[in-house]
């Protein structure tokens, strides 16, 4: 058997077969045996080794526990003796023992490559981490000692990189500095031998106060005394922008050992300035000099630069003369890398079209750091280079105002701070669209910061316009735009029009009269061109300056046929999802879709209901597009169409925001039923909100409107409604009169229908404390809706009737009640009548002086409330919450 401590605590069997030696603190035990191999180790001392100041009240019990287990494990090798345990096994069969045989004879290879990793992984006792330290000084020791050995053999080129990066983790050590400074030497490069030996005396001179050893000095003073080769070292780092701010992130996903890190971005997003920022901050770490090429990948005005030029213009930078580069791209490719070999430079490659302009530019070996920029993402040096990437987004707020305040001058920032926020907001956070109206302020210092804000708002690209084509934000867009396929730019181009904050796959596939599985590869292309963005899985957003961009190159023509495509696909995908939400609410007969149209087909009320939580706000868009079309039917389709989900989730603003809508296009409708259902549902929005005189007065016009139909369903529902009005505002004598005539109409209909008014009825009766007429007409209701299987009724009226037992003193009968009814609520996703029901309950429990319970329900309770801006009902309870007796 062989045991390993060197990494994470190992045994196994002769034939290389792990062996369980059970959890962490059973290991730990092993461990200190192997390393004292040979000595037996006292009880005690396991304790104190294994568990340091934490050792637990029977820690030696415990301890013989482990010992036994380990026992029966290992077998024989692990005795007691005089003085304690140890384990009966070769050195050789454990490897920290090896190791130091083995160094011992100077077999150093075999030695380090005992090593797995941190000795005692996972073990943290005050013991096992001195004896960590001891190993890894032992470890790097060897280590030391096999560079010199190799130094010796002539192999310095293979060991340049290497050194580099045990300088970079060990700055203060001389025996590594006089490693790598010889080496460099070696290799023809004392130049940079010199300038480590330099860095050493500064860094040792600042850090510790003291000179390098006698021994370096002199071997600085033999470099000093050679005849060095002298060779130009590139410096081709165009200068460092003047203002920079923020970035702090990215910043920090740049560094000097990433090998190639890829910058993308979308056009004007700052990715070569945060490059040349960085760059300059870090000259130090490239002693053989910086590369940096412009490929011109989207120029707006000359043509990609070809991967022979670019390889030509590096060659003569690092000294190549013109007679022996070769006319073989190859060829070039080749010398260029030959070159490259053991040098520490950064080689920057600027605006990338994509990665087949970039891998030839890369190195053929490790040591030099490529930092590439591109509006694409270059998947191939992700996928086949290990790249690095950062994905640059435009400027937070905060870092965008410390960009444009810098610039424009706190006076006049303080002089117009509204215009400057204008300013702000129509810059949108991108970099190049900030120094453009930098620059425009700048160069007229009279010119009132309102009169470009005004300028932005009329046509803000054509205000993002400078003479020099290379900064103008339309042209920067326009390099972009004319990679694209026609596919792809045709795609661009209709998402730009959807109102929304963004776009889920269904939608675009609608918007675009194209199937979902050929939508994807081109919102993939769209993405990776840095376009569009997700912003969570599947759901895209455009950038504001993008989206006007791209509005401007779509043809009016099919405009008014992809809007109308996409506000049905919210409008039939919003009605298919309230079908499964509330399957018995009758529902509205909706006209054909617009032809290629694709809505959304919901597997079950979940799903649904997760596609409505993500598409609320862009549903609630389209109907303000519908608005501008002149769509008047869909307007209130929409609307309606939301109902359930609004009425559940509380979202009651929402509500009354698409019925204000809807109530702009009645007097485009003709039918009096809808006039009248529009009406009806606006001033349930307004009575919801405690707005109730407007309530009252849309409710009376909409009796007008119902009147003239004449229909029962009609005028059922305009009785209700005022009814319901009523209710909120305390009138519950007026609420009856309604309710009562919403009755008498509703009986003439389908039975759920009167269910609706019985429950309504029996409800408003138990408000005006009229307990035993209320009962009849709730167990009506409750009859009906358990026949026809209503679970939404059957909660709303078992809730009503728990609150009439509540009232008449039956207690134990109201909690069943109500906890009945929270357990539909809770199964149909119904939050709003839930959190109503938690609050009724709560007084029952304090009626039964259950606290407890009363402290649960009425706290899940101010939770909804204040999710759905309930917050007068969330302060009542807080207050009675706070009330109740410790």
């Amino acid at each position: 058997m062989r045991f390993a401590v060197l990494g994470s605590i190992e045994a196994r069997t002769d034939d290389g077969s792990p062996v369980d030696l059970g959890h962490l603190r059973q290991q730990s035990v092993l461990a200190v045996l192997l390393v004292e191999h040979g000595r037996p180790v006292p009880a005690d001392v396991l304790v104190d080794r294994v568990w340091g100041d934490a050792a637990p009240q029977r820690a030696r019990e415990t301890l013989y526990s482990y010992l036994s287990r380990l026992r029966r494990i290992l077998g024989d090798v692990l005795v007691r003796r005089p003085g304690g345990y140890l384990l009966d096994v070769a050195p050789d069969q454990i490897d920290l023992h090896a190791f130091r045989t083995l160094v011992s004879t100077a077999s150093l290879p075999e030695a380090l490559a005992l090593w797995r990793g941190e000795p005692f992984a996972g073990l943290d006792t005050p013991w096992f981490v001195e004896q960590r330290h001891v190993l890894m000084a032992a470890r790097f020791a060897a280590e030391l000692d096999l560079v010199d050995r190799q130094l010796e053999q002539g192999e310095h080129d293979q060991l340049l990189p290497s050194l580099i990066g045990r300088a970079d983790a060990h700055p203060l050590d001389e025996r590594v500095a006089r490693q790598l400074i010889e080496a460099l030497d070696r290799a023809g490069r004392t130049a940079e031998a010199l300038h480590q030996y330099d860095r050493l005396r500064r860094l040792l001179s600042a850090e510790l106060g003291i000179d390098p050893s006698l021994s370096l000095q002199q071997l600085h003073q033999r470099l000093l005394q050679r005849p060095t080769t002298s060779r130009a070292v590139p410096r081709q780092l165009p200068a460092a922008p003047g203002t920079f701010s923020g970035r702090s992130e990215a910043l920090d996903q740049l560094r000097p050992d990433a090998g190639i890190t890829a910058v993308s971005g979308i056009g004007g997003v700052g990715k070569t300035s945060l490059v040349l920022h960085w760059a300059h901050r870090n000259l130090d770490r490239f002693p053989d000099g910086q590369l940096f090429i412009d490929l011109r990948g989207f120029d707006p005005t000359d043509a990609p630069l070809p991967v022979a030029t670019a390889l030509t213009a590096f060659l003569h930078a690092l000294g190549a003369p013109d007679t022996t580069i070769a006319a073989d791209e190859q060829a070039r490719v080749g010398a260029y890398r030959t070159l490259l070999a053991g040098k520490r430079m950064l080689i920057v490659l600027d605006n990338a079209i994509d990665s087949s302009q970039v891998v030839p530019l890369l190195p053929g070996r490790p040591g030099c750091t490529v930092v590439v920029t591109s509006r694409s993402r270059l998947g191939g040096l992700l996928a086949h280079h290990s790249a690095v990437l950062v994905d640059l987004d435009v400027l937070s707020t905060a870092e965008a105002d410390a960009v444009l305040a810098r610039q424009v001058g706190a006076a006049r920032r303080g002089a117009e701070p509204e215009a400057f926020a204008e300013l702000l907001e129509h810059c949108a956070g991108l970099p190049l669209a900030l120094a453009i109206v930098a620059a425009r302020a700048g160069s007229r210092p009279d010119l009132p910061l309102s009169v470009l804000a005004d300028e932005l708002r009329e046509s803000r690209l054509d205000a993002l316009t400078t003479d020099d084509l290379t900064d103008s934000l339309r042209s920067v867009f326009a390099s972009s735009y004319r990679a694209l396929s026609p596919d792809e730019a045709g795609l661009f181009g209709m998402m730009a029009l959807a109102p929304g904050p963004d776009l889920g796959i269904s939608a675009a596939a609608s918007l675009a009269d194209q199937p979902v599985a050929r939508i994807r590869p081109l919102l993939r292309r769209l993405e990776s061109a840095n376009l569009i963005s997700q912003n969570a899985p599947g759901r895209y957003r455009i950038h504001d300056l993008l989206r006007l961009y791209a509005v401007e190159q779509h043809d009016s023509e099919s405009r008014r046929a992809a809007l109308r495509r996409l506000v049905d696909h919210y409008l039939f995908s919003t009605f298919k999802a309230d079908q499964l939400f509330a399957p018995r609410r009758p529902q509205q007969q909706l006209e054909h879709p617009e032809p290629g149209c694709r809505p959304v087909e919901h597997t079950d009320r979940a799903a649904a209901r997760q596609w409505l939580e993500a598409e609320h706000a862009c549903i609630v868009r389209a109907q303000r597009l519908a608005v501008a079309e002149g769509l008047h039917t869909r307007v209130w389709q929409l609307a309606w169409a939301l109902g359930t989900f609004h009425n559940r989730g509380g979202h009651q603003t929402a509500e009354l925001i698409v019925w204000e809508r809807a109530l702009a296009s009645v007097p485009e409708l003709t039918d009096p039923a809808v006039q009248a259902l529009v009406l009806r549902f606006l001033g349930h929005a307004y009575a919801k909100v405690g707005r109730h005189h407007e309530s009252m007065q849309v409710l009376a016009e909409a009796l007008q409107y119902a009147e003239r139909d004449g229909s029962a369903l009609v005028l059922g529902h305009a009785h209700q409604a005022l009814a319901a009005s009523y209710e909120r505002q305390g009138d519950y004598e007026n609420a009856l009169v309604h309710a009562l005539q919403q009755l008498t109409h509703r009986r003439r209909l389908d039975p759920v229908w009167a269910a609706d008014a019985l429950n309504f009825v029996g409800w408003l009766y138990a408000l005006s404390a009229r307990y035993a007429e209320g009962r009849p007409y709730c167990e009506e209701a409750l009859s009906i809706y358990t026949s026809v299987g209503d679970r939404d009724g059957e909660a709303v009226t078992t809730d009503s009737l728990a609150y009439l037992a509540h009232h008449d003193g039956r207690y134990a009968e109201a909690v069943a009640s109500y906890q009945r009814a929270i357990g539909i609520y809770r199964e149909m996703g119904n939050t709003y009548h839930l959190a109503n029901s938690l609050d009724r309950v709560g007084d029952t429990y304090l009626a039964l002086a259950d606290q407890p319970a009363v402290r649960a329900h009425w706290q899940e309770a101010i939770n909804l409330f204040r999710q759905q801006g309930r917050d007068p009902d969330a302060d009542r309870l807080t207050k009675a919450l706070a009330e109740l007796t410790p």
